[in-house]
């Protein structure tokens, strides 16, 4: 229960740590830093560490307009969440057991 708890927190605080990184990377850069990307004709889709999920829309003809918006996406940080929680409890496990 130990190893559960403790990582748990640990995959909390760095999800937490990995959407402050990409909000202050996409108010910088208008792009996530941590992501993995969906590209189809004029749209782009950035799903990033923590939940954070950012929409490129590319104006495809001269007057119109390109916009950028970033959301929260609780589907995002939860598989974000879950695999980050895998990899720790993981690490804990081998580290306990190697101890």
């Amino acid at each position: 229960m130990k190893n559960l708890t403790l990582a748990g927190l640990i995959a909390l605080l760095l999800n937490a740590a990995g959407a402050l990184i990409n909000y202050l990377y996409f108010r910088a850069n208008n792009t996530l830093l941590i992501k993995w990307s969906s590209h189809g004709g004029e749209i782009t889709v950035e799903h990033g560490f923590g939940g954070i999920s950012a929409t490129h829309i590319y104006g495809m003809m001269p007057g119109d307009v390109t916009t950028h918006s970033l959301r929260f996406s609780p589907s995002v940080f939860l598989i974000s969440f879950v695999l980050t929680f895998a990899v720790v409890y993981l690490v804990l496990r081998l580290v306990r057991r190697a101890g």
